[in-house]
This record gives structure tokens, C-alpha cells and sequence, in this order.
């Protein structure tokens, strides 16, 4: 185990907003003291705390972890996992390189869910041309071509359509990747579901999601519907499970035509469709992610209110005209502008559903 001290010490590997916004809503009220490393010049976690300047998997920077750390967590998925299955052998690493393994790859992922009686999309697996023109034959032409890895925010992803096997072969970097038959949904959910050590389990309410080329742009919650809610988290329970999970996971499904739930993909950390907890809960995601990991205390989670979150992407807005359409919550990344880069976020809370919608097409139309 790590050295022991008065406050606990969380080595994160990763220092982007997702890092920043667990330190600064956590470290204030919960005596947990946070050591980062990240590859990147003053990542947003560098407001909070001082990061290592360091690749993922830099042995000095890994020992370091391990000597000043009583457990280690991450900022995103694409970690090397070989890093993960290091640390663990001294100290605990919450979640566990098994889940971000899965999580990084499409099609362990599909195999998790079909292997747990869970319905996702139907697929194949793509490894050549060859395999890809078999596969088009079977599943057909409204289908979507996306790499294993790599694959967030909608990248790595063409759809099939009219074109040539040969062509979408080269244009995907012949890299192996999965095929999947596109379905007729009438909305897309995300469950953000926190498990703790000893295995209880909280959740936060479903949250209806809306994309723009293949990224977020708005999410708002509480979805209600008590059914869904609950198929969901069986789900939930169904991998944290089977992975022994400790920390927020969070799964992302198609709601298809017959209200039934379709499990498209996993984040096993804290999520962009979760922001809206920092002030529309009684607790966020980012300090019940801690506090899971810490082997804390956690509160029943309840919601304050409707709320909205809405992504700021590559430019960010003139905070005084953003502001005037108040009272909301804004938050700076810190990060230089970049097409289709997340550089803060606004979130809104109303207890009138209307008005907040209201409000959020109103904004829209301001930062979209």
C-alpha cells in the first residue's frame, strides 16, 4: 500500500476537466490531497493542483504513484492499460484495468453486453476488406463502420451507405474495427451510476442526450420514466458486477422505437452527461466518484431540480452576452480554442421543465 498519511492522496492519471472538476469538488470537504500526471503543458487539473509532466506510462512517474498514493484513478479511458495493471500490483486502482480494457475497445465491449444478456446492436467484427465486404453482405448497407478504439466524440466512424467496400477500407486506415447496423431510436440516454467498494450501488435519474456530429451537445435531465429507470440500472448492476467495478460508470444506450433500451457503449469514469450533477444534485458525479474510491461515506442521491448542460465546443462565447441570459452556471476549462474542442460547459436548473427548454434553445442559438 502507499505510504500513510493524515489526508489520503489520489494519484489521477490525467489531468483534463474531468480531473479538475473531481479535485476542486472533492478536496475542499473530504481531506484527500491529489497528485496528477499528465503528458500535456498546464492541463486544466494544473489550476487545482500540481501535475507531473509525464507520458501514461513513464516507469519514475508510475513508482511515484505508488510510493505517494493510496489509490490511483483515471481522467479517460485511453490510458495504457499495461500502466493500470502495473500500479495495481501495489496499490489499488479504481476502476480496475480489466474495466478500462473493455472500455477501450469496441468489441469487448459488445462481447461484455451480449455475454450479460444485454441488447446492443447487432455487429461484426472487421478485419480486412475482405471481412468488411462479407459483412456489409450480412448486415447491409445502413450500417456504421467504427475503429476498436479510439472511437469518442464520434471519431473513427463512417457510415456505410453507398460507397465502395474498398474505399471505406482505406478511409477507416484499414485499422480493425467493428460494423454495426444502424437502428430507428427516438432518443439517446446515459445512466451515470456510481458502485462503491463493498459493492452498494447509487444512481443519478436517466439523462436525455443530444448530439452534433457524434458529440454532445446538450444533455438534460431527469429523464422520467420509472420502468426505463429501472431496466437501466439492472443493466448497470448486470457489468459493475461482473467487473468488480469500483467508481462512476456510466453507459450510454439508443432508446429504439418499441421503448426498448439498446446499450451502445461505456465510459468508466465521470461523463460529460453527468455535469449537470454539480449543481442539480445533492452530491456530483466528480465528489461520488471520490468518495467511492476513497471508500467514503456516500448520501442517497436526490436532484435539486430540471437541468441542462450544454457543451461549449471550439470557440468560447463572450462570457457578459452568455451571462445576461442568466442565472446559469458557467465553466472555463481553460483550454486554447480547436475546431470540435470541449472548453467549458453551461449548465441551467429550473424546476419548470418548459422554461428551462425554453432557455436552452435560447442559448443554443448563441454558442451553436
Amino acid at each position: 500500500m502507499g505510504i500513510q498519511k493524515n489526508n489520503m492522496r489520489i494519484g489521477i492519471l490525467g489531468g483534463g476537466q474531468l480531473a479538475m472538476m473531481m479535485i476542486e469538488m472533492s478536496s475542499k470537504n473530504n481531506n484527500i490531497d491529489f497528485l496528477v500526471v499528465d503528458p500535456g503543458e498546464n492541463p486544466p487539473a494544473s489550476k487545482f493542483v500540481k501535475c507531473i509532466k509525464s507520458e501514461y506510462d513513464n516507469q519514475t512517474s508510475l513508482d511515484l504513484l505508488i510510493k505517494k498514493c493510496d489509490v490511483v484513478t483515471i481522467d479517460f479511458e485511453n490510458v495504457p492499460a499495461r500502466a493500470l495493471k502495473y500500479i495495481e500490483q501495489h496499490i489499488p486502482v479504481y476502476p480496475n484495468s480489466r474495466a478500462v480494457e473493455i472500455c477501450q475497445d469496441r468489441l469487448f465491449e459488445k462481447k461484455l453486453f451480449v455475454q450479460n444478456k444485454i441488447k446492443t446492436t447487432n455487429f461484426e467484427v472487421i478485419e480486412s476488406e475482405e471481412d468488411l465486404i462479407k459483412a456489409i453482405d450480412k448486415i447491409g448497407t445502413n450500417s456504421i463502420l467504427k475503429s476498436r478504439t479510439l472511437g469518442y466524440d464520434g471519431k473513427n466512424q463512417i457510415e456505410i451507405n453507398s460507397q465502395s467496400p474498398k474505399k471505406i477500407w482505406k478511409s477507416c486506415g484499414e485499422v480493425k474495427s467493428i460494423l454495426e447496423n444502424k437502428i430507428n431510436f427516438s432518443t439517446e440516454l446515459s445512466l451515470i451510476g456510481v458502485r462503491t467498494i463493498s459493492g452498494e450501488t447509487f444512481f443519478y435519474p436517466l439523462v436525455e442526450n443530444y448530439h452534433k456530429n457524434g458529440i454532445l451537445n446538450v444533455s438534460v435531465a431527469p429523464y422520467e420514466d420509472i420502468k426505463l429507470q429501472k431496466d437501466a440500472e439492472t443493466i448497470h448492476n448486470k457489468i459493475t458486477n461482473e467487473l468488480k467495478y469500483v467508481g462512476v460508470l456510466v453507459i450510454e444506450f439508443f432508446l429504439d422505437e418499441n421503448r426498448q433500451l439498446i446499450a451502445n457503449e461505456m465510459a468508466p469514469r465521470v461523463h460529460n452527461s453527468g455535469h449537470w450533477t454539480i449543481s442539480g444534485a445533492n452530491i456530483s458525479q466528480f465528489e461520488a466518484h471520490i468518495l467511492a474510491i476513497a471508500n467514503m461515506k456516500i448520501k442517497p442521491i436526490s436532484i435539486n431540480n430540471n437541468s441542462a448542460m450544454l457543451n461549449i465546443l471550439s470557440k468560447m462565447p463572450d462570457k457578459d452576452i452568455i451571462e445576461k441570459n442568466g442565472p446559469l452556471q458557467f465553466y472555463n476549462y481553460g483550454k486554447s480554442e480547436r475546431q470540435n474542442r470541449k472548453l467549458g460547459h453551461l449548465t441551467i436548473n429550473n424546476p419548470d421543465r418548459n422554461a428551462l427548454m425554453d432557455k436552452v434553445n435560447k442559448i443554443s442559438k448563441i454558442i451553436f
